[in-house]
């Protein structure tokens, strides 16, 4: 399974952890890639799925424009 089906199974799990603002595939790296509001927010995701490893970037609260 690709890294983008993979993030497209799992971003609905992965959008209700509390603090999980956003999910992305980074494809050159073979990753997904999980934006937390909060350093602490990152001790609540899996290091991999499915073979792929989970990297956690903080981007702060996301808010509309």
């Amino acid at each position: 399974m690709s890294v983008v089906s993979v993030k497209n199974k799992y971003e609905g799990q992965l959008l209700s952890i509390p603090g999980v603002v956003g999910v992305f595939a980074d494809v050159g790296r073979n990753r997904l890639v999980v934006l937390v509001e909060n350093a602490t927010d990152c001790q609540r995701l899996p290091a991999m799925i499915e073979g792929y490893a989970v990297e956690c970037r903080v981007s702060g609260r996301a808010s509309a424009l």
